[in-house]
């Protein structure tokens, strides 16, 4: 027997062609740092791991001991273990079963590469849009045939969250947007003497413009985000995939009624946003007028036309069908992840509101074009 190497938690030594690593102790990190690989003679053709006297260990003695099994795997030795315990055995074995994947750092790339790779993203959502809009549009259709024998069991729980569970916070923002209209408008009115006028203004942009586009915009950081949400984690569970395998058409059961919900709720929300607008602009501007209320309010009813609540309208149920769409288009396409779910909310708030914003000029230009 010749000593190779002798410490509190380690005795090496060698017997004619086998080598001995006794582990004695407590092995810690600090205890273990010896370098086997260049004290081992070359005539050494198996090593014999004896755990007998060892008390505890840390992950350091795995350690030693996988790199002792790799080392012995190169240099054809073989490694024979005795007296391992049953956790630290089964805790090897499952460390060898681990797959290490390395760390891959991609090399940017060129502005045309980044330039091709965004349009063929672009084209393939664009795809994927038209056919699940095609998709809904069918969908639709069955659901006005079918309506009666459905009942709308699916629609009024979606009526309730887009309609009514939204009526305070578009009833803030539609009263502060009135009364900011209406504040600025008054100076610069009464420049000319035509603070009577500020009516005329109030009314007229809540009715064809801010009523409606900005409860689309309440709509979609509110609804959309939900929509977008709900599906979203029904995809990270499974459970679109458990109404695929019992059959249920997704787009009837999930989309559908989101979409006509929020179809139905716009306009209602409109005409209340309109109304409120009115009122705050009213309350704000008659201190800085010499107008009184009947003045304010037969001025209000000259300047309206039914043509403008019409547009406003229009626009809103526009609006309400662009948001519930996008939102329940982010979520289907929404990964298996948390993470997944939180891009898939803030894509379908940020595409939502760029949705409204480009109807509404499209509405304006159709507007200006029939000079309506």
């Amino acid at each position: 027997m010749q000593e190779i190497f002798n410490s509190s938690t380690l005795h090496v030594y060698t017997e004619t062609d086998t080598i001995h690593f006794d582990c004695l102790g407590l092995w810690t990190i600090a205890k273990s740092s010896w370098d086997f690989k260049d004290h081992i003679p070359k005539n050494i053709t198996k090593i014999i791991v004896d755990a007998t006297q060892l008390r505890r260990v840390s992950s350091s003695f795995l350690v030693f001991l996988s790199h002792l099994k790799s080392w012995a795997k190169v240099n054809n030795m073989a490694v024979e273990t005795r007296h391992l315990s049953r956790s630290v055995e089964k805790f090897f074995n499952l460390s060898q079963t681990a797959v290490i994947i390395p760390a891959q750092f991609s090399q940017p790339h060129g502005f045309f590469y980044c330039v091709g790779k965004r349009t063929i993203d672009y084209c393939f959502h664009l795809k994927e849009g038209i056919f699940f809009c095609l998709s809904l549009l069918k969908s639709l259709v069955n659901t006005a045939i079918f309506f009666p024998k459905s009942k709308g069991k699916n629609l009024l729980p979606f009526l309730q969250q887009t309609g009514s569970d939204a009526l305070p916070i578009v009833a803030l923002i539609s009263a502060l947007v009135g009364l900011i209209m209406a504040f600025v408008s008054v100076v610069q009115l009464e420049r000319f003497g035509a603070s009577i006028y500020v009516a005329d203004l109030v009314a007229l942009a809540m009715t064809r413009e801010m009523g409606c586009l900005m409860t689309g915009v309440i709509m979609a950081g509110r609804t959309g985000a939900a929509f977008a949400a709900s599906i979203g984690s029904m995809q990270a569970n499974e459970e679109l995939d458990a109404l695929q395998t019992f059959g249920i058409d997704r787009m009837a059961y999930l989309v559908t009624p989101r979409v006509i919900a929020l179809a139905i709720m716009m306009p209602l929300l409109c005409i209340f946003a309109d109304f409120i607008g009115i009122v705050g602009g009213m309350i704000s501007s008659l201190p800085f007028t010499k107008s009184s209320l009947i003045q304010y309010l037969l001025q209000t009813k000259k300047a309206l036309a039914m043509s403008d609540i019409f547009i406003g309208l229009i626009k809103s149920i526009s609006f309400g069908v662009i948001i519930a769409t996008i939102g329940c288009y982010k979520g289907l396409h929404c990964g298996r992840n948390a993470t997944a779910v939180g891009e898939a909310t803030t894509s379908a708030v940020v595409h939502g509101i760029i949705g409204i914003i480009v109807a509404d000029a499209l509405f304006a230009l159709l507007c200006t074009s029939l000079g309506v």
